[in-house]
């Protein structure tokens, strides 16, 4: 990851300034979006899911098979 953070900086500085407030901007808006849509939110957007943990959560540990299936 560090080399990647290098190679940005490096291309960010060719950029004429105009082009930089675009990139920085893009970042922002990417840093926001990461923090919305966390795991919890995701799955919470996803009709009947809720329900679904819950019941799960609610049976015993011994009905679940050790090895998948799939």
């Amino acid at each position: 990851m560090e080399l990647l953070s290098k190679e940005i900086e490096k291309d960010l500085k060719l950029l004429n300034p105009f082009y930089q407030r675009e990139v920085y901007d893009f970042i922002k808006f990417l840093q926001a979006k990461q923090k919305r849509n966390n795991d919890t939110d995701y799955l919470s957007s996803i009709p009947g899911m809720i329900d679904s943990i819950l019941e799960e959560g609610e049976k015993p540990i011994s009905d679940y098979s050790k090895n998948l299936d799939w």
